[in-house]
């Protein structure tokens, strides 16, 4: 028997054929599980990942191809709120969908009863599930069957023929120079760190998570930067550190004078309050103010609890990660004032906002040349 109870423990214990040398078997065992389910879990988890074994008469379950998956995800070293999403993806909607299907033989046709399915499902903020929610389920779902492939327990990938949803692009909202600078003017003296977060995405354009993240150890004071190396994730009321969303979010964004300046008075006054609570003053979170960390739901609970309530009727309450729009549309005007081309502003944000490609760059920002589509009709007047 694979699972049994002994004492008040359950124990797995796995065969996994007979070894070459003296034919005797291999054996896998487990002990401690405090519950059945616990221990089938496990089973399930070994048989799949490690074995390469599909139980119940070679029925492939979701399960199983999410287990798979995870495996992948563990030995690749992605990122913890890459997991997170696509646990949430397969959680609330891929394992409900299929939870009766064997995934060795669903094909297109159940793949895009999967996608009418979801687009009939409710969001949380109100309606139903946005088309880029969709899609990223669809891809996530492909990815699950690419790592069926991979371990041989498909030969095609069903999501491959499926174009993606068209997908309705929204243009992002963000601040002038002088609309940020009358934002700034509401946060009072007890809440600097708060003000500083804001800064921080203003003044360098680094993700939310990659503010949070920030050490001492990644500011740079001689020469300028901050080296940008990981980013902050909470959840279960637990900070973590990990590393950045794709290789080239790893990156050195250079700041100003002024604002490395303030940093630096920062920091002393920071070691001051806290020193006594940590080894190394480095180690510290540039944004904390107290012994614990500064986190999103804490930026969160401060945005919606007191600074919307102080921002007047004519200054928009923007979203935290239109801060960084607002830093790429100054470097963009400021770059067209100065002469500079298009080409080289593309590819100065991207290096700068640690984007993969350059497509992505364009993509976001390429509706904030306001006069591009005039120089193309004006090309016609020498026709």
């Amino acid at each position: 028997m694979t699972i049994r109870k002994e004492n008040k423990t359950w124990t797995v214990d796995i065969s996994s054929g007979k070894r070459a040398l003296d034919g005797k078997r291999n054996r896998h065992k487990k002990f401690g599980f405090l519950t059945k389910k616990e221990a089938e879990q496990y089973e399930t988890n070994y048989k799949i990942t490690k074995l390469k074994q599909i139980t119940h008469r070679d029925f492939l379950s979701v399960r199983m191809l999410y287990e798979l998956t995870k495996e992948e995800d563990r030995q690749r070293g992605n990122r913890v709120a890459t997991i997170d999403t696509q646990e949430s993806y397969y959680r609330q909607y891929i394992s409900v969908f299929f939870e009766k299907a064997d995934m060795k033989i669903v094909d297109v046709e159940e793949i895009l009863s999967f996608r009418k399915w979801l687009r009939k499902k409710p969001s949380v903020k109100g309606g139903n599930l946005s088309e880029v929610t969709i899609n990223r389920q669809m891809i996530f779902l492909g990815k699950m069957f690419e790592c069926a492939i991979k371990a041989k327990f498909r030969l095609d990938n069903p999501c491959r023929s499926i174009r993606k949803l068209s997908q309705v692009k929204t243009e992002f909202e963000y601040y002038t120079p002088e609309m940020y600078k009358k934002f700034d003017s509401f946060f009072d003296e007890h809440e600097y760190n708060f003000q500083l977060y804001f800064r921080l995405l203003m003044y360098t354009g680094i993700r939310s998570g990659e503010a949070l993240g920030l050490t001492w150890r990644q500011v740079n004071f001689n020469d300028g930067y901050l080296d940008i190396r990981q980013t902050a994730h909470y959840k279960k009321k637990i900070m973590s550190f990990g590393p950045v969303k794709t290789r080239e979010s790893n990156r050195k964004v250079y700041i100003h004078k002024a604002f490395l300046e303030e940093l630096r008075n920062w920091k002393s006054k920071q070691i001051q309050m806290l020193g006594d609570f940590v080894n190394e003053a480095n180690d510290l979170q540039v944004l904390q103010a107290t012994p614990e960390y500064l986190t999103e739901p804490n930026i969160s609970n401060f945005r919606h609890g007191k600074l919307k309530q102080r921002l007047p009727a004519d200054l928009p309450f923007i979203r935290n990660h239109d801060f960084r729009h607002s830093h790429a549309a100054y470097l963009i005007s400021d770059g067209l004032r100065k002469g500079e081309g298009k080409d080289y502003l593309f590819f100065m944000l991207m290096k700068r906002l640690g984007h993969s490609s350059i497509t992505t760059t364009i993509n976001t920002y390429s509706h904030l040349f306001p006069s591009e589509q005039k120089e193309v009709a004006n090309a016609f007047d020498n026709f």
